[in-house]
């Protein structure tokens, strides 16, 4: 039992790392093979609490990119944003928004 952990680990750190070298992502196991992630994306489509966004208040100044530890463009309103799903309502793109375009 003690060797099947330690391979399934080994295993483990070997695939994450492979999949972060080739995807140049280092969170590319978490975002494509993790169970877990694949149910917290499937609910997130339909969460109450998102960031939303209104284009006439945006300067183009991108901090919210810069201030994102997820990578995530929070630029658009659609449900189906490109990492849209990846959000962790850290609010920090919210604070760093000079313009206002940013709210909860």
């Amino acid at each position: 039992m003690f060797w099947a952990f330690i391979g399934g680990n080994v295993a483990y750190y070997l695939m994450g790392v492979a999949l972060a070298t080739k995807m140049r992502d280092n969170r590319a196991f978490c975002k494509y093979i993790c169970p877990v992630s694949i149910i917290l994306k499937l609910s997130s489509y339909f969460s109450v609490l998102r960031v939303k966004f209104d284009e006439s208040k945006c300067k183009n100044c991108m901090r919210c990119l810069m201030e994102c530890p997820m990578d995530v463009d929070m630029r658009s309103s659609e449900r189906r944003k490109i990492n849209g799903t990846e959000c962790i309502l850290c609010m920090r793109c919210v604070f760093s928004c000079p313009g206002g375009a940013l709210c909860l």
